[in-house]
């Protein structure tokens, strides 16, 4: 490209990284099924290769985010360290050696492989030189045109295990009998399935997760596939309905594996609505009527299976209740147990966060981050005993909403209302503290390790509790195991905490018992009566009475919350050690030795920490130098190169992409994302709340900063003349929201003096909401016109932090801009 421009050469090179990771994450793992149709198909030359995922495990054939914690929790759990990393070098070399010379094809070895005798093993052979693997090799090749995909998932969809975290004591237990079983299923060819892209199952992936709202459709989807392959290996089709004792078989073998009759009793659930949706929801009725008829009758035949199956299940749960019932209740103080022994941990930590010397949360390593996250989790749980879907389901505005009793101030009230599982539980002044803690410092870097894509509309960014992979948490019981797991204690369940809970309770009086019980219902009805005013104090009531069931000291609750001093040992010692080798740009870090006089036993800590000062400071200096022109990404390593820096460099790609133009507000209404917003309303990172003295206000759940577009003020636009009409008619009313403005020459008005948005059907735009303040206002109104639309964005003028609120300058008498004052109700 040598005649090429500067601007077409950057173009071909940034494309060809992108493939590079693309092909790093997915394009190393092949299916036999997919190879065995592109030989089968009239352009096998011409097929395009399918994708997959990162380094590549060589034992399980499957790659991995991490491959290391993945080698050290499942396929190599019993191997030395060394051994693990040996193979973790031996995969990257892989990787290096198939971007060098794994993706250029020369057309004549194609062409030989496909008039060899054996034109899929050789396919094979190839690339598996080149660094691939290909899974899912049958004994005999399969001739169906839906072919069958070998799987070892999880043995249930009753307990779906949630995203590892990354570190290794997060991962969940897997126990020998786990293991064992799985095995024994894979074995016996019972996690074989057919293809999740046949027909048949999209539509009903489909169905159950847009119109059922199934959080869990994926596993319920593999259910299906795994029944149809057993009844049909060749082909998935519906006619597996004139099948009833191969059925039955099924069903039966999945008991002898050793599947608990729950989760047999699930995979029925599973076919049967897979069933019910192709006979109501799709045109089998018209397009063949002795099939759908078959379906129906295939319906009441599963019935008549459930209900035997209902009553083993009954059998099982008993037998579970009276195992439990031999092991014994739990006293309160047992039940609180990994909260004693994890709370010297959590309490360093809390201290880091309390002093105020990290900017929100990012000097906290992984595991900290997690301890807090399960710390808090587990008081929840155990503490307040509430069930797990309390945790799962709390909301941002549930705990902004939080209320504090009148007469106990020292005590808060934190209503869940919003879903199935609605509860009540109050916090002590420190608890609230460690609370707003990870509200505020600890969340919103959860929520930046997220990789998500624009046009996802999910409810993460609303939801209280957020995993470290920066999605709202998937199952709390887990993290609650993993905590036990970690600090050796003995592990107990919701369940568990509830029932010593009641036991301990039966000494009391009528009346305490009565609280206790309240406290632990759960239910919409019950959360609203002790979230209202009067009913709060009973909460507190029954708080405390689980509080002396445990023999906790009233100490413990203080008017003044724990300061940092008292936890800060490793903050002292990092401390000491700047005095003697400050953070700069070209300093070297202490060697050990000299930590190790310094700060001891967290000598680690402060040459993690110390390494990462010193690197945001050459980032920022990296930045500061390219602040006019974006440049590119081998002139800013050219650069670094030239600092004489040895170890430690920036990322230049990195730079690159945190760079920032000036002036880039201007074009801000280009972005796509803004567009969405605007259209759809759905603005992240804000909550309605009562602000004292106020009323209504708008308060940010995240960080924005500097230069972010916060929302937009949304209405019907009229003419000014309309806009005052409309104000004079409505100024006495709670509602009279009007923004009036100049458009060029145009004098114009956005009305919003509506509390619902007309086009947005029980919706209450932020924009509208937003109070005055001449003096404190953090954002700044701006108009941009879209496609001859005027559009008022508000952009901050400065950093935000969570939980501020918003404001802006009214600019009562400005000729632009100018919002007639209003009652905010």
């Amino acid at each position: 490209m040598k005649n090429s421009s500067e601007a077409d050469i950057l173009a071909v090179v940034e494309s060809a990284k992108r493939a590079a990771s693309n092909l790093m994450r997915t394009g190393r793992v092949w299916e036999y099924s997919l190879l065995s149709r592109i030989m089968k198909s009239p352009d096998p030359i011409g097929r395009q290769p399918r994708s997959r995922n990162f380094l590549l495990c060589p034992i399980c054939k499957k790659t991995h985010w991490s491959l290391p914690v993945h080698l050290r929790r499942s396929c190599m759990r019993t191997s030395s360290e060394a051994d693990i990393l040996a193979v973790v070098e031996s995969a990257k070399r892989v990787v290096s050696n198939l971007l060098r010379t794994g993706r250029v094809w020369e057309y004549s070895l194609l062409s030989r492989i496909m008039q060899s005798p054996d034109t899929i093993g050789r396919m094979i052979e190839e690339l598996e030189s080149r660094g691939n693997a290909v899974v899912g090799i049958p004994t005999e090749a399969p001739t169906a045109a839906v072919p069958a995909v070998p799987d070892v998932p999880v043995e249930a969809p009753a307990e779906s295990s949630s995203e590892s975290s990354g570190e290794l004591y997060q991962c969940p237990d897997t126990t020998k009998q786990g293991t064992s079983l799985r095995e024994r299923m894979a074995s016996l060819g019972y996690y074989k399935k057919h293809s999740l892209d046949h027909d048949l199952l999209v539509s009903f992936a489909k169905f159950l997760q847009f119109d059922m709202s199934n959080e869990n459709f994926k596993q319920e989807v593999e259910n299906v596939a795994r029944f149809l392959y057993f009844m049909d290996p060749q082909q998935a089709s519906l006619l597996f309905v004139r099948q009833h004792e191969k059925s039955r078989e099924y069903f039966l073998k999945l008991s002898e594996a050793g599947l608990s009759k729950q989760t047999v009793q699930n995979y029925i659930k599973s076919v049967k609505r897979f069933l019910k949706f192709h006979t109501g929801s799709t045109d089998l009725c018209f397009t063949d009527r002795v099939l759908h008829e078959d379906c129906k009758n295939y319906i009441s035949f599963l019935d008549n299976i459930q209900t035997a199956t209902s009553k083993q299940v009954s059998k099982e749960t008993t037998r579970k209740r009276f195992d439990t019932f031999q092991e014994g209740v739990l006293s309160s103080t047992q039940v609180t147990a990994v909260l004693a022994a994890a709370k010297k941990d959590f309490l360093a930590v809390i201290g880091k966060l309390h002093a105020g010397e990290c900017s929100p949360g990012h000097q906290l390593t992984l595991t900290e981050l997690q301890l807090v996250l399960y710390y808090l989790e587990a008081i929840v749980i155990l503490e307040h005993a509430q069930r797990p879907g309390v945790v799962e389901h709390m909301t941002v505005t549930e705990w902004i909403s939080r209320r504090r009793d009148d007469t106990r101030p020292g005590f808060v009230v934190v209503a869940v209302k919003e879903h199935k599982t609605a509860a009540t539980f109050v916090l002590t002044q420190e608890q609230e503290m460690w609370f707003d803690l990870y509200f505020s410092e600890v969340r919103p870097v959860m929520l930046g390790k997220k990789r998500k894509r624009v046009e996802d509309d999910d409810e993460t960014d609303e939801r209280f509790f957020i995993s470290s992979t920066g999605k709202a948490i998937y199952n709390a019981s887990n993290d609650l195991e993993r905590l036990h797991k970690k600090y050796q204690v003995p592990k107990v369940t919701s369940q568990m905490a509830r029932r010593a809970y009641k036991t301990a309770t039966k000494e009391l009086s009528d009346v305490q018992k009565t609280k206790v019980a309240g406290y632990l219902t759960h239910s919409t009805a019950t959360a609203e009566k002790h979230y209202r005013m009067k009913e709060r104090g009973s909460a507190v009531d029954a708080f405390l009475i689980l509080r002396n069931l445990r023999g906790d000291s009233d100490s413990d609750q203080s008017d003044t919350p724990r300061g940092s001093s008292a936890y800060l040992t490793d903050q002292a010692a990092y401390d000491k050690l700047l005095r003697s080798y400050p953070v700069t740009l070209d300093g070297v870090p202490p060697n050990r030795s000299q930590r190790k006089s310094l700060a001891g036993e967290y000598e680690r800590y402060c040459y993690d920490r110390w390494r990462s000062e010193q690197l945001e400071r050459r980032v920022q200096h990296v930045l500061e130098h390219f602040a006019r022109r974006l440049p590119s990404e081998s002139r800013v390593k050219a650069w670094i190169m030239k600092q004489g820096w040895s170890a430690n460099l920036p990322d230049a790609a990195s730079i690159v992409q945190q760079w920032k133009p000036s002036g880039g507000i201007d074009v801000a209404m280009d972005s796509v994302v803004l567009q969405k917003f605007c259209r759809t309303q759905r603005w992240k990172g804000l909550a309605v709340a009562d602000i004292e003295g106020k009323g209504r206000g708008v308060l940010v759940t995240r960080p924005f900063a500097l230069g972010e577009v916060v929302c937009d003020y949304h209405g019907k636009v009229v003419s000014r003349q309309e806009g005052l009409a409309t104000h004079t008619a409505t100024a006495e009313k709670e509602s009279g929201y009007m923004f009036f403005y100049n458009s060029g020459q145009v004098a114009r008005c956005i009305d919003a003096h509506e509390e619902e948005c007309p086009c947005h059907p029980g919706m209450c735009t932020f924009g509208r909401l937003i109070n005055h303040s001449s003096k404190k206002a953090n954002l700044r109104p701006r108009l941009y016109s879209v496609d001859g639309k005027d559009v008022i964005l508000f952009i901050a003028i400065r950093n935000i932090k969570v939980q501020e609120e918003l404001l802006f300058d009214y600019g009562v008498n400005r000729k632009s801009f100018a919002v007639v004052p209003a009652a905010k109700i």
